[in-house]
């Protein structure tokens, strides 16, 4: 486990959308401590700022105002380019529409972050498979998306997502696009690799069954993190 104490740290976070004169404030002072190692969901109604916390936490929207801490990094005074290596070397992403490169078979699609990272092809390779294996796909490893059920593809999805190692997982309703039963097995998946690989997982999720299956539940409202729930 990371021996800093807290994966992501929120202080009195602010969000303020202008959508031509009318301004929109997503976030309306968050504070929030998520410790390493720890797996917790984000559940709360449409509009409630689920999305714009994760995409805050994941450096790919700047606060209007407040701190923000990742693995003990203080990441307001950082450049797009320093923000963008915090990105690559702390964060995981998994996304519900899974976004996965769809001429690419799914070695090659959880390779991509380690070419990014400059990580050399033998070693690039395998990790990928270690990675594919770690998910229950090392036969599917010379599929396309388009010969992968939606279910597998969310698993090829997480394997890249952990293929740099991440401190922290990012997940944005990762089950919205699949069945109940392989919904829950993918958050279970989740679970086996927090656990396992001691990652922070944080996943936002409007679905009360797959949220009960984290440590913590984190409820949202207008902007503001209402109550938190232990599992």
């Amino acid at each position: 486990m990371s021996s800093v104490k807290y994966a992501v740290e929120l202080n009195d976070v602010h969000k303020i959308y202008a959508m031509g004169r009318v301004k929109v404030e997503a976030l309306r002072g968050v504070f929030l401590k998520i410790e390493s190692g720890d797996m917790v969901a984000v559940v709360g109604p449409s509009g409630s700022g689920k999305t714009t916390l994760l995409n805050i936490i994941g450096l790919l929207d700047r606060p209007t105002k407040g701190k923000i801490y990742i693995n003990g990094v203080d990441v307001e005074g950082l450049n797009e380019n320093s923000r963008a290596r915090l990105r690559l070397n702390y964060l995981g992403f998994i996304f519900q529409m899974f976004h996965l490169v769809p001429w690419l078979n799914a070695l090659e699609n959880v390779e991509l972050p380690l070419m990014i990272a400059g990580i050399p092809r033998s070693v690039r390779i395998k990790r990928a498979l270690e990675c594919l294996r770690l998910v229950g796909l090392e036969d599917r490893v010379n599929h396309r998306p388009s010969e992968l059920s939606g279910g597998e593809q969310q698993r090829v999805a997480i394997a890249r997502a952990i293929a740099n190692r991440p401190k922290i997982i990012l997940a944005d309703e990762p089950t919205g696009n699949l069945d109940s039963a392989t919904g829950l097995s993918i958050v279970t998946l989740l679970k086996k690799l927090n656990e396992e690989l001691k990652t922070t997982v944080i996943m936002v999720t409007h679905n009360m069954d797959v949220a009960k299956l984290t440590n913590r539940i984190f409820y949202i409202r207008d902007g503001v993190i209402e109550r938190e729930e232990v599992v």
